[in-house]
């Protein structure tokens, strides 16, 4: 379960909730309870997180065997305003652990169960065809090999 940052619009009391099945719930607390504010299938895998940039202009979710997905939202949490950009897939067997954006937003990084860091640049809608399909044919991807030294 991953906080939306705070704004005056959330106060605070939205989170997004991804499952094994795919699907990512995005949820608010409340006095009486817990609100489904919007639900919708981000993967056909089981979710590994959900991270939001801290302008909530972007999304981006994976799932545990290697594939991302960006999400342009609202800043001023139109909730329903959660539009597909980009899917990107990490080679085989990546097995994403953990993920962050950077300070700035402008990247996220993955830490991968096969000893792999990504890093990918955060997508422009204006640089992003996805009218035939989602995948991002050509991101800009660093990657990094973790060695674990043997005794």
């Amino acid at each position: 379960m991953e906080h939306l940052p705070f704004s005056d619009a959330n106060k605070g009391r939205v989170c997004a909730a991804g499952f094994d099945n795919g699907i990512v719930r995005i949820l608010a607390i409340t006095a009486d309870g817990i609100d489904i504010l919007k639900s919708f299938k981000a993967h056909d895998d089981a979710i590994a997180g959900i991270k939001f940039t801290k302008d909530l202009k972007m999304c981006c979710t994976a799932s545990k065997t290697g594939d991302v997905f960006f999400f342009e939202i609202d800043g001023n949490m139109d909730i329903q305003k959660f539009d597909p950009l980009c899917t990107v897939k990490l080679p085989e067997n990546s097995g994403v652990n953990d993920f962050k954006w950077n300070q700035d937003d402008n990247s996220i990084i993955f830490g991968c169960n096969n000893g792999y860091v990504f890093e990918i640049r955060r997508p422009k809608s204006s640089e992003i065809d996805n009218k035939d399909s989602y995948l991002w044919e050509d991101p800009d991807i660093k990657t990094w090999r973790i060695k674990i030294m043997e005794f």
